[in-house]
């Protein structure tokens, strides 16, 4: 049975430098919390809190004059307020490109409109709509566009600045960006794609693969945006699709009339996670 890697499978440059941070930050001080899942993957966690990261979703669980983590998805403006009054000593693992997003929005707020496409829930949007002032709105889907114009409505802006979660597909953002355009036509609208370039390119490798093969193995964290985002462009080119997190979830699948597979992994996945699943499937 041929089975196929994805070349851009596992960590992306931003959780690998992430993690390693993390590491070495757990090594100088020994116990650190961590403000929410650092990234979307509970074997990383898991690694992680065996050398002392204490993950908590609220940062007022922190005790004073302690160390905090702010994962790779960021978080909002105000925390770093919170952090600082806590007297605690802060290690932003925020991603570059996250950051970078932060800066964006930070310079047009005055004089703009913000509207960010992506997940309403996901802790990437929320850290960005906290850095986007009053001014704002989270568009997930085409619903949303006309509760975003209501909105803009109430401003005295003449100027639409449209950013979006680095891990949502390219196809979702160009819809989406297309509507905006579309419904406010009185206004300046300017369009940043803000997707990570790693993010693009390997969705455009799992369509590949998986117009190749009859069979997917998606492999990430549940709570993952990017590895669900890659699922679904699997499903949309191949027949056989599975979203699993680690090889356990997959012994109990046929694998006897299949002549090759395709894996896949999001951003957060481990290099051993894929390689069991590898490993497990070429002894079949």
């Amino acid at each position: 049975m041929e089975v196929v890697v994805g070349k851009l499978a596992g960590f992306c440059p931003g959780v690998e430098n992430t993690v390693k941070r993390a590491k070495e930050i757990l090594q100088e001080k020994g116990t650190v919390y961590c403000l929410g899942e650092i990234v979307h993957n509970g074997q990383v966690i898991q690694e992680l809190e065996k050398i002392g990261m204490i993950t908590v979703e609220n940062i007022e669980e922190v005790p004073n004059n302690s160390s905090i983590i702010f994962r790779a998805h960021g978080e909002p403006e105000y925390k770093y307020e919170i952090a600082k009054q806590k007297n605690l000593e802060i290690f932003d693992l925020t991603c570059g490109k996250v950051t970078a997003i932060h800066k964006k929005v930070q310079r047009e707020r005055e004089e703009s409109f913000i509207i960010i496409l992506g997940k309403k829930k996901h802790p990437e949007v929320l850290g960005t709509k906290g850095f986007s002032g009053e001014n704002s709105y989270i568009v997930e889907s085409e619903d949303d566009i006309l509760d975003a114009y209501i909105e803009y409505e109430k401003t005295e802006l003449g100027r639409v600045y449209v950013v979006a979660q680095t891990t949502i597909s390219s196809k979702y953002f160009d819809i989406l960006a297309e509507e905006i355009e579309k419904n406010f036509i009185e206004a300046e609208v300017v369009i940043d794609k803000t997707i990570c370039n790693a993010t693009e390119i390997r969705q455009k490798e799992t369509a590949e693969i998986a117009k190749k093969y009859n069979t997917m193995i998606i492999i990430g964290g549940k709570n993952s945006s990017n590895t669900k985002e890659l699922a679904k462009i699997a499903e949309e080119n191949c027949e056989n699709v599975y979203l699993i997190e680690t090889v356990d979830e997959i012994k109990n699948i046929n694998f006897s009339n299949i002549s090759g597979v395709g894996i896949m992994a999001g951003a957060s996945t481990p290099r051993e996670s894929i390689n069991n699943v590898k490993i497990y499937i070429e002894s079949l």
